[in-house]
């Protein structure tokens, strides 16, 4: 049913307010793409968030590219994270918050610690094979070690390092599966 309403939605940019089976232009519909790493399968969420990304927030103009209404702060932090291949559909309510996975449209993104908050100096996430067909992550890393995971827990953020991920054509069914905690 997830799947059916992104096919909907997608010639409509995500984007038809009241009239349409969800929109990315409104807070309730922000998580939807992730719902997939959810539902055990997320290779559909980097398929979806890599669409939505497009569609919805790929543009430079107000009439293509900027999805929402008075919202703009939370439209543009959600374009962002998108962009950068994190988001946590929970958001940081659980005693110990996780970071979701999906593939960054950047080769290399560094985001740099606040030492008041945060053990490490900046969080790097860096992929390999880039593009906009190599949307799948084909394996992934955190740290020098093999992460299995469509998600990460926010103290490994906190302490800083570096999520490597391998992209590919072809979605690997496999990887990330393992159930969100």
């Amino acid at each position: 049913m997830l799947t059916h309403a992104f096919e909907q939605e997608a010639p409509h940019r995500f984007e038809r307010g009241h009239n349409g089976l969800f929109t990315y232009g409104n807070q309730p519909s922000c998580g939807m793409a992730h719902l997939f790493n959810h539902a055990g399968r997320p290779w559909l969420t980097q398929y979806w968030v890599r669409q939505v990304s497009e569609l919805a927030f790929g543009g430079t103009t107000p009439h293509n590219g900027y999805c929402g209404e008075e919202d703009q702060g939370q439209m543009g932090a959600l374009s962002a994270l998108m962009k950068i291949g994190l988001f946590s559909v929970r958001g940081a309510y659980d005693a110990d918050p996780i970071y979701e996975i999906t593939s960054p449209v950047f080769d290399e993104i560094t985001i740099k610690l606040d030492p008041r908050y945060y053990a490490g100096k900046e969080f790097k996430i860096k992929t390999y094979n880039n593009s906009s067909k190599n949307m799948y992550i084909q394996k992934a890393k955190l740290n020098g070690e093999v992460l299995e995971n469509c998600w990460f827990y926010q103290k490994d953020f906190a302490r800083g390092g570096l999520l490597e991920l391998w992209l590919g054509p072809e979605p690997n069914k496999t990887w990330g599966k393992s159930p969100i905690q």
